[in-house]
């Protein structure tokens, strides 16, 4: 189940909504700050609670940064998962997929520069826990996503492109955008600002993947 949503979603949350704040509030200091330059009161103080309540939920600032992790790991596994799971043909799927990354991420701009300080925190190999995580919800969702490619190939709707490339070809098409320095200011403009430029990415991101992989046999809708 996800653990990691909107604040405007709380009162629907599995877990306490004070939990729940704290994690939300977690999530993005750590992106911003790093572990290192994040702040247990900065943390309570966006979530509004005290700051005695952020240890008493997480125990210290390493657990609270693990629990951090494994949310951002499951919410986006989860999100991703149901679409590619859903019936339909090849590219139905895949684009309801590459939708429901896009989703997760648009709302949760800050997640993959949290992934990537986590990598760089260990010298590019990651942690332990990121690697645990990456075996528990990355890899199957990418051997699902393999099996979708390969699929569609096998049918005539793709076109015979290097499965493996493309799998990170996808996901970077999606990420980077969220990542550049550029876009993360741009996301401190005004609501509707931020909406049409993340509008406009999307509709590229899906046109992009439609013109490199779908072949002119493809009927489906």
């Amino acid at each position: 189940m996800p653990t990691l949503i909107g604040k405007k979603k709380l009162a629907a949350a599995s877990m306490p909504d004070t939990r729940l704040s704290i994690l939300t509030a977690a999530t993005e200091e750590f992106a911003r700050k790093g572990y290192a330059g994040a702040r247990t009161e900065k943390i309570a103080r966006v979530a509004g609670v005290k700051h005695t309540l952020v240890f008493y939920y997480f125990r210290n600032k390493d657990r609270l940064y693990q629990a951090v992790l494994e949310s951002v790991f499951s919410e986006w596994a989860y999100h991703v998962s149901r679409a590619l799971d859903q019936k339909g043909p090849p590219r139905k799927r895949l684009l309801a997929y590459i939708n429901a990354y896009f989703d997760y991420i648009a709302e949760f701009w800050w997640v993959p520069r949290l992934v990537q300080q986590e990598q760089l925190r260990h010298e590019g190999r990651g942690s332990g826990q990121l690697r645990k995580l990456m075996e528990r919800y990355t890899h199957p969702i990418h051997e699902k996503l393999a099996g979708l490619l390969k699929e569609g190939i096998s049918t005539g709707a793709f076109r015979n492109i290097d499965v493996e490339h493309t799998l990170h070809s996808i996901s970077a098409l999606i990420v980077f955008y969220f990542t550049r320095r550029l876009s993360v200011q741009a996301l401190e403009h005004g609501e509707s600002e931020v909406g049409r430029q993340i509008a406009g990415r999307r509709k590229a991101v899906l046109d992009f993947v439609s013109a490199a992989l779908f072949t002119s046999r493809s009927i489906e809708p």
